[in-house]
Order: C-alpha cells, then sequence, then structure tokens
C-alpha cells in the first residue's frame, strides 16, 4: 500500500455496449430517441497522490528500516555459524593436544619400563616393581586410544558442519595459542558491544519502523491530495464500424481532495495495532540489550579466568618436567621409588592436560566475546 502512493496510479477500461432499445427523451411532451446500436468507451486514466500526511515518507522508512533489520538478522546467523565452526575447530585443536599428550605419557611409561628392566637385571628392582611398571604402561594405553578416537570424531564433526564429506581426508593446521592477547576492558566491550552486535541492531531497527508504521497508520487520518488526468475516446454507429464523424475524444486534468472524516473506527484501530506492535519491538529490544550486556560479560569473565589459569599453568609445565627429570635421575641412583617416579609423571601428564584445556577454554571463550561484541578482538582497543 506504501509503495502504492509512491507512484502513479494507471488504469484503462473499456466497454462496449448494444443497444436493442435506444433510450429516450422527451421535449415539451415529444419523445425522442437518441444514440446508436453500438457505442463504445475506452479511456485511460492516470492518478498520483503528492500529499498523504506524511503516510507515504514513513511507510517507506519503515520499509528501509525493515530490510536492514533482515540484513543484521542475516550476519547474525552468520555469526553463529562461524562461532560453531570455530568451536568445533578448537575443539579438534584439544583433541590433538591430548593425543600428544597421552602418546608422550605412554612413551615416559614404557621408558620406565625399559629402565626398570635393566635394573631388575641387575639385581636392582624386585619382580614386583617390575610388574607394577608393566601395568602401568598397560593402563597408560587405552587413554591413547580414546583421545585417538575423540579426534576423529571431533574432525568428522567439524567436517559436517563445514559441508565437507566426512570420509574425505582433511590436513589439520593450526594449534592451541597460548593466550597472550591484549582483551579490552567489560565497560568498553559493552558500549562496542550495543554498538555493533547484529540481533541488537536487528532489534532497535524494527522498533524504529514499528514506530514509522504508527505515524503511516495515522496517516490516513489527515486528507490526501492527489493530481490526476483522463483521456478518453468514444464513438456510436449503426454498424460495428464508426466512421470519422462518429468518433471523438476527451482529455482532461485536475486536482482530487480526499478527506476520511468518518470510517468507522478502522484507521483508529490500524493505529492502535500499530502501537501496540511498536511496544512488542520495544520490549524485544529492551531485553536484547540486557542480553548482549550480559553475554559480553560472562564470555568477558570466562576468558580472563581462562588466561590465568593458562598463564599459572605454563609455568608450572617447567616445573613439573624438571622434577621428572630429577626423579628418573635420582630413581636410576637408587635414591628415589616407583612411587615417587610414577607421581611425576602423572604430575607432568596432569598439568599439561590443564594447560591445554585452559587454551582451549580460553580461544572458545575468545570468540564467544567477538560474536557477542559483533567484531574481531584485534579491531577493540585495549
Amino acid at each position: 500500500a506504501v509503495f502504492g502512493l509512491a507512484v502513479p496510479d494507471v488504469s484503462l477500461t473499456g466497454n462496449y455496449t448494444r443497444n436493442f432499445e435506444r433510450p429516450s427523451v422527451f421535449f415539451s411532451g415529444n419523445r425522442t430517441e437518441t444514440g446508436s446500436a453500438n457505442s463504445y468507451r475506452a479511456g485511460v486514466e492516470l492518478e498520483q497522490t503528492v500529499y498523504s500526511g506524511g503516510k507515504l515518507g514513513k511507510g517507506l522508512r519503515a520499509t528501509r528500516l525493515g530490510v536492514e533489520a533482515g540484513k543484521d538478522n542475516l550476519r547474525g546467523a552468520k555469526d553463529e555459524i562461524t562461532l560453531a565452526v570455530k568451536s568445533l575447530f578448537y575443539s579438534v585443536l584439544l583433541a590433538s593436544a591430548t593425543v600428544t599428550i597421552q602418546e608422550d605419557n605412554l612413551a615416559s611409561a614404557e621408558e620406565h619400563l625399559r629402565t626398570i628392566k635393566e635394573r631388575f637385571k641387575q639385581g636392582l628392582d624386585s619382580d614386583l616393581t617390575l610388574l607394577r611398571q608393566e601395568v602401568e604402561v598397560a593402563n597408560a594405553k587405552p587413554a591413547v586410544i580414546q583421545a585417538r578416537n575423540l579426534l576423529d570424531l571431533g574432525l568428522t564433526l567439524l567436517k559436517d558442519a563445514m559441508g565437507i564429506d566426512v570420509d574425505r581426508p582433511v590436513l589439520l593446521t593450526g594449534r592451541l595459542d597460548p593466550a597472550d592477547r591484549k582483551v579490552p576492558s567489560y565497560a568498553g566491550l559493552s558500549r562496542l558491544a550495543l554498538e555493533r552486535n547484529p540481533e541488537f541492531h536487528a532489534a532497535q531497527r524494527s522498533a524504529e519502523a514499528s514506530m514509522s508504521l504508527i505515524r503511516a497508520a495515522a496517516g490516513d487520518l489527515h486528507p490526501q491530495l492527489s493530481i490526476f488526468a483522463n483521456y478518453q475516446w468514444f464513438a456510436e454507429s449503426e454498424d460495428l464500424s464508426p466512421g470519422p464523424n462518429e468518433r471523438a475524444t476527451s482529455a482532461a486534468g485536475g486536482l482530487k481532495l480526499r478527506y476520511p472524516f468518518f470510517t468507522g473506527g478502522e484507521t483508529l484501530e490500524r493505529v492502535r495495532q500499530a502501537r501496540l506492535e511498536y511496544e512488542r519491538a520495544q520490549t524485544l529490544a529492551n531485553e536484547l540489550e540486557r542480553s548482549v550486556r550480559v553475554a559480553v560479560k560472562r564470555n568477558w569473565l570466562a576468558v580472563m579466568e581462562a588466561s590465568e589459569r593458562a598463564e599459572s599453568q605454563e609455568s608450572a609445565i617447567g616445573q613439573a618436567r624438571r622434577a621428572l627429570e630429577a626423579t628418573e635421575i635420582r630413581y636410576k641412583a637408587g635414591h628415589a621409588s616407583q612411587l615417587e617416579l610414577n607421581d611425576a609423571t602423572l604430575a607432568l601428564n596432569r598439568v599439561r592436560m590443564l594447560y591445554a584445556q585452559a587454551l582451549h577454554d580460553y580461544q572458545v571463550a575468545l570468540a564467544a566475546l567477538e560474536r557477542a561484541a559483533g567484531t574481531k578482538i584485534e579491531e577493540m582497543k585495549p
């Protein structure tokens, strides 16, 4: 209806009438027949609204805002898919790191088994010590198998999310980077998110469009002015082929004023419905604003927490590795027990897993934070 006001209304008309009894007129009591047996009428009329009480302008603005809101929602959907793929990718990287850690743990257990076998041959270790280490090696193998299976499963889910054939071989590149990027403050991120979050933008534009629709509906309460022009052709003839003297044309133009003085409450009802739609859209925008703030705060806290965990575990890895090396030397010299050796191995394995998990959590939380803020972390000012 709005676009109908923006462009001219052009209509074509035409009719043919066969007068079986010709119409008559009376003059001074005398009856006189008029017209011919065949009557033709054809015409074209153009009408253009020039004033509609703001209905046209507000309606066009509402349409434009609706299109922009649709684009924002589309961008939000794309961002959500990107986040899902990123999360799967980081899960695959974590699975890959887990495979490496468990394989290293198995290799360490096997190396310790070889050391114990040598000491057993020399009579320095008992058969019970040898048996315990063989059990340690056997216990380490299922973790490697499980880690490899989780890696294969993660790759399958990632390929499925990206639309790649699940049986197609892929080469995974990348690793879990250290948490060394500077993250802006929560206050700055919160303001930035309200400027760039696509869903919140879409909700705002929908609310603005609803407000414009209120004013567009109220435009029907005002007078409407339009210009018109028409051209007509008409003819009358006794046969089906009117001659030159039986045909004529006319043309006219002018202004047309329409004032809907009373519409039975229809216009007021449309205005009321438009106001209700605006209130609903505004409520949704307010709820989304709170949701965006919560998402930014939650993911910002998760980023900071994961960053601190990664930093503490990174230093702990070096300490655990040095402790294991020292214990291995002491064990070979007969100054440490098998229990101490296995405890040192377990401590290194555990701290490496915690570090990998912290890096994974950091990257996932960072991706979610970028999603909530609607921009890349590199584009944010600390």
